[in-house]
């Protein structure tokens, strides 16, 4: 073998041995990249198993949460009807279910518009056009199960462009309510009927007992006409008051439209501070009555009979309640719209247990009294649009203010 061939094949070898070397070289690299790899993939794999468990929780925290929130929203007692943008009902509860009258599988997916009791009327307020948005409502809707129920409704615009209506079911308490207000009114009738017994059994048993004496008389042969004469007159007077007791009760309850015109209240509180005058002058009392007219120029639109009658009666029931020296104020307050008379006295004021019942008929707290002046005061004054207040004066008594609305005003007094 030549020298030349030698060297040839020791050159190979030593190419081959470096590329050994070097294959050697990257098979450790590519060893040690693929261990620096598979711890990679384990820590990753570490991470995505935890965050894949965090998640889990997480979904199933959620699914716990709106499990409850579920649970909350179809306990509450209020309806709750969830629509998209396009009134496409999209949520309710139990509560509204109930309200409207049909399944919930048949209520979801519906145009809210589209719920129609068999009137035709919309049940929602969601289906109907304008949409009143925050003003709660009350109306009486037949439901698509045909049963008719008082829903109080209101709607708010949700945050995703949808809608939403609360509904409250106020059958039941509407209910109770005319129950309630029947029986208060059979309790008022019933104790209205047990005021005219006692009102009017008092002059019947006057004319009752001076019929059987005048009886009594004329069976003896020897009337004295100076006695008959007294007997008829108590008998007369009687009957007067039987007659007055109903009449004043008719008036109470049919007041009648009257005549109404424009009255200056300067001029009618004058002829009321004249009837108080006379009264004076009648019951020999010393009650000060003090009354601080009005510049002219106030005009109210009222009965002018009514109203006078009412005035005398309030003025007549502070007269009464001062005692024979005590002090009763009469003024005027106004505004642009309205104007308030005041009767003020400085009596004991009204106790406690006659606040409830002040105006009712045949309620008084006054020995004689029939009850009737306050409760025709507060009708005859509430039948030309005005109304009637009590309360406290500043003279340590009892204060009732009579508002009525002004036709027209020189100046604000």
């Amino acid at each position: 073998m030549s020298t030349g061939g030698t060297a040839v094949r020791e050159e190979s070898l030593q190419e081959l041995e470096t590329g050994f070397r070097a294959f050697s070289e990257a098979a450790r690299s590519l060893e040690n990249v693929y261990a620096r790899l598979e711890s990679s993939s384990r820590g990753v794999d570490r991470s995505l198993k935890d965050a894949n468990r965090h998640l889990v929780e997480q979904v199933a925290g959620l699914d716990h949460e709106n499990a409850e929130l579920g649970a909350i929203f179809n306990g509450i007692p209020c309806g709750v009807v969830a629509c998209d943008a396009g009134m496409s009902v999209q949520r309710l509860n139990r509560a509204a279910e109930r309200m409207l009258g049909r399944d919930i599988a048949e209520l979801v997916g519906r145009d809210a518009r589209s719920f129609r009791g068999r009137d035709g009327a919309a049940i929602l307020l969601l289906g109907r056009e304008p949409l009143c948005v925050r003003t709660e409502q009350e109306r009486t809707v037949t439901c698509l199960d045909g049963s008719q129920r008082t829903l109080v409704g209101t709607v708010e615009e949700l945050p995703t462009g949808g809608w939403i209506e609360i509904l409250s079911d106020r059958t039941e308490v509407r209910h109770l309510r005319s129950q309630v207000t029947r029986l208060d009114t059979l309790a008022a009738m019933g104790e209205m009927a047990a005021g005219i017994a006692h009102e009017i059994r008092n002059p019947l048993s006057a004319v009752q007992g001076f019929a059987a004496l005048m009886q009594r008389q004329l069976d003896e042969g020897t009337p004295a006409r100076e006695l008959l004469h007294r007997y008829c007159d108590r008998i007369r007077r009687g009957t007067s008051e039987v007659d007055g007791i109903i009449a004043n009760l008719l008036l109470w309850a049919r007041p009648g439209s009257g005549h109404p015109e424009q009255i200056e209240l300067a001029g009618l509180l004058e002829q009321v501070r004249l009837d108080a005058q006379e009264l004076l002058r009648t019951t020999g009392s010393a009650v000060v009555v003090g009354v601080t007219l009005p510049a002219r120029g106030l005009v109210v639109h009222a009965d002018r009979l009514r109203l006078k009658l009412a005035l005398n009666n309030l003025v007549r029931n502070a007269m009464e309640a001062a005692g024979t020296h005590g002090c009763v104020a009469i003024s005027v307050r106004s505004s642009a719209a309205r104007v308030l008379v005041q009767v003020d006295d400085n009596g004991p004021g009204i106790a406690p247990e006659m606040r409830a019942r002040l105006f009712r008929p045949f309620s008084t707290g006054k020995a004689g009294g029939t009850g009737l002046g306050l409760a025709l005061a507060r009708r005859f004054v509430e039948v030309d649009g005005g109304e009637i207040t009590a309360g406290s004066a500043p003279l340590g008594g009892a204060r009732f203010e009579v508002m009525l609305p002004l036709v027209a005003c020189a100046g604000a007094a």
